[in-house]
């Protein structure tokens, strides 16, 4: 009783950054007297299902990188194909989509394919002085959905560190 909920994104954000450092997350959650779940409960894993459903490449099956991170954007790879890196972008809840999204760092080969999971559609992207930057597709800028992160998939040059199973 009196249980406050995190919400969906921010689940999955935390999601992002824990797989990305090499861990596993576990919610707790807990049924009413009765044994139900509460509707929030529910609801809540039903957005983080509807994401997973789309973006679970770059979460399951996946080891760290070695940088995980650039602000907003987490990095995991492949297990079995260490060639195939993923940037999982945080977006702000509330937010307008940005036009773009931008890292340091697990730079695609050149020459690449950037892939936007959401769409399983290829991408544009540019790199300039160290910075990779990802175009949204206008499909994805029009949308009225609510999007908690956008994950990409791209091929990489496994680094030293890289290469090492865990």
């Amino acid at each position: 009783k009196g249980d406050r909920y995190k919400p969906a994104a921010r689940i999955i954000h935390t999601l992002a950054e824990i797989v990305a450092k090499g861990g596993n997350l576990l919610l707790g959650i807990g049924p009413n007297a009765d044994g139900t779940l509460p509707a929030e409960v529910i609801s809540r894993l039903e957005e983080i299902g509807k994401w997973m459903n789309v973006n679970g490449a770059a979460i399951y099956n996946t080891r760290t990188t070695e940088i995980y991170r650039d602000g907003n954007v987490f990095f995991t790879r492949n297990k079995g194909n260490s060639l195939t890196h993923y940037a999982i972008a945080c977006l702000q809840a509330g937010q307008p989509l940005p036009e773009y999204i931008e890292w340091k760092g697990n730079v695609p080969l050149k020459g690449s394919t950037v892939t936007l999971l959401q769409t399983g559609k290829p991408v544009k992207w540019t790199l300039t002085n160290g910075v990779v930057r990802v175009m949204l597709p206008a499909t994805i800028l029009k949308s009225k959905e609510s999007y908690p992160a956008l994950a990409f998939s791209f091929s990489k040059v496994p680094s030293q560190h890289d290469t090492h199973s865990k």
